[in-house]
């Protein structure tokens, strides 16, 4: 079947709005799911190590923040015990294997 210019990209709007695919099914125009993306397990590997190391440098952020309040004797209500739990996830953190393709993070501190 033939489309025109118009007929097409109205076609493709749609989809890209419904986020699925403009697929040619038996001569006709559909749309379609889009197939999962699947990754490599060096894919996966990469993501993880990513995924830590951003969670690192957030914990190492809220860390520095913290000390500097108890340093400077500016502390509230439990910001001792907060900093106490930052420390241990990001020792957490570290420990975690990132080249385990499962692998699971620790929660953040509340």
């Amino acid at each position: 079947m033939t489309y025109t210019n118009e007929e097409y990209a109205d076609m493709a709007i749609k989809a890209n709005e419904e986020g699925k695919l403009l697929k040619e099914v038996k001569g006709k125009l559909k749309l379609v799911e889009p197939e999962p993306m699947a990754l490599t397990n060096e894919q996966l590997i990469t993501q993880n190590k990513a995924k830590q190391n951003s969670l690192v440098s957030e914990a190492n952020e809220k860390i520095a923040v913290l000390q500097d309040t108890i340093d400077l004797e500016m502390q509230e209500d439990n910001e001792e015990e907060q900093l106490k739990q930052w420390r241990k996830y990001r020792i957490l953190l570290t420990r975690v294997d990132a080249s385990d393709i499962n692998v699971v993070f620790p929660a953040k501190p509340e």
